[in-house]
């Protein structure tokens, strides 16, 4: 049974573990954004194969993927196939992709036609406005689609680089925890990765204990990440593991008593946040740290409030600060921290409140350019993602509808967000842009997909 402290805990989290997902397709979630920008229409002309061994309807899949990057990049709405597109740019030769009057005639702004020669796949995309053609290079194809999607999602991300100048998302990964079945009275919830479309999903965890919370370690600049942070139920009570790419075993990282929860880890890979009731109460505590190194000093406390439940801490970009939330003031709201100095008194931090629109907020999280956090918050009845800009000091509702959305993280492009739905037996993961009104749904198959985070890209 729970103690007080650790439901306190939970109802923050507001993420019940109860049940497990059916067989069945659910319905799409009617999600509504305030746009920021508007799209540029770009058309996809069909696959034009030239003399190579791979099947018309592997091509036809391989196109699909590719829509549905051009589709979810935050920067172009692929147009629907229509014959007179379709004549316009298969006119003349691979090479060509008709004439620059006759695209914009149908309101198309950007142009993409991709090509198999051999094996090797390569695109021609068509700036209609600036009137020239850009070429990716010709990448190997396999065969198998697992493996070849990746091709198509490098290239995508080669598309967006060439027109807007702005790294694509494609290519990324998001790590999530999955409730599996019980195995008698033991919950069971292993750490998985997917692509950024739910694609090639893979087990990275199998302790067949109850591991929630992971986050990926923020690689070096240049760099892939190369191992991950989560919370795991392996003792009995919730303990920080790290666990690497190559070597799976996971590694205890905190051995400090109490409970310890929700770890956060600052982008320049210096320290960790988490929440521990190891005082008698859910606080935030901060722990200096490295990937390479691990542990590197004793952790801290840097925030408490007298007889208040503290949990979800994240790191503004610059590793000064914290948002966290807080139930303080009587119910959980978002609350902005600058971490203090060692030796510095408790009493002299001063939070700053910023979610003031709504009572009951969670989740929040730091865009990785510092200017938004998202957070969750119940509105109308249901917990609808929601974002602070603070360039504005204003707060937007991101989401409406029925359900409930939880545990948003943000791409690197600070344009996407992922997030875990919550109703009843099912949980699954969307993502949304801000410059798209609908959500799309990734997950799929059994379990409850839960506390998603995307994959940090560092220069």
């Amino acid at each position: 049974m729970y103690s007080k402290t650790i439901l306190g805990l939970l109802l923050i989290l507001s993420v019940p573990f109860a049940g497990f997902a059916s067989d069945e397709d659910f319905d799409p979630i009617v999600v509504k954004l305030a746009t920021e920008s508007s799209l540029s229409p770009l058309y996809i002309i069909p696959l034009v194969n030239e003399g190579s061994e791979l099947q018309e309807n592997y091509l036809r899949q391989l196109e699909q993927v590719l829509t549905f990057d051009l589709n979810h990049n935050g920067s172009t709405a692929v147009a629907k196939s229509n014959p007179t597109a379709d004549n316009i740019g298969l006119k003349g030769s691979s090479d060509q992709l008709g004439n620059v009057g006759d695209w914009k005639s149908q309101n198309v702004y950007y142009v993409v036609k991709g090509r198999v020669r051999g094996n090797n796949l390569s695109l021609l995309v068509l700036d209609v406005n600036k009137q020239n053609i850009k070429s990716t290079d010709n990448l190997p194809l396999t065969g198998n689609l697992n493996e070849d999607r990746r091709t198509i999602h490098k290239l995508a991300d080669t598309v967006h680089k060439a027109l807007f100048g702005v790294d694509g998302i494609a290519s990324t990964h998001i790590i999530y925890s999955q409730k599996m079945p019980d195995r008698g009275t033991k919950p069971v919830s292993e750490i998985w990765e997917a692509d950024y479309d739910g694609a090639n999903a893979r087990q990275l965890t199998n302790g067949g204990f109850f591991s929630i919370s992971p986050v990926y370690l923020p690689p070096k600049p240049g760099f892939l990440t190369g191992g991950f942070m989560y919370i795991s139920y392996e003792i009995g009570q919730p303990k920080i593991y790290v666990s690497s790419f190559k070597d799976p075993k996971p590694r205890r990282l905190t051995y400090m008593r109490g409970n310890q929860f929700m770890p956060a880890i600052s982008r320049n890979r210096d320290k960790i946040a988490f929440i521990s009731d190891i005082t008698g109460n859910p606080d935030l505590f901060v722990q200096p740290f490295s990937p390479d190194a691990g542990i590197q000093e004793k952790p801290f406390q840097a925030f408490s409030a007298k007889q208040a439940t503290q949990g979800s801490p994240t790191f503004s970009p610059d590793g000064k600060r914290i948002a966290l939330v807080s139930n303080k003031d009587g119910s959980p709201r978002i609350y902005v921290i600058t971490i203090p100095e060692p030796g510095m008194s408790l009493k002299d931090v001063k939070p700053i409140l910023i979610s003031k629109v709504n009572r009951e907020n969670s989740a929040p999280c730091w865009s990785p350019d510092g200017t938004k956090i998202a957070f969750c918050a119940k509105a109308s009845g249901d917990r609808q993602i929601w974002m602070y800009d603070f360039t504005t000091n204003k707060e937007k509702q991101l989401t409406s509808g029925p359900g409930n959305k939880e545990n948003p993280s943000w791409a690197s492009n600070n344009l996407h967000l992922v997030y875990n739905t919550s109703d009843g037996d099912a949980s699954d993961l969307y993502i949304i842009n801000l410059n798209q009104h609908d959500a799309t749904k990734i997950s799929s198959g059994k379990g409850e997909k839960r506390f998603p985070n995307w994959e940090p890209r560092i220069k």
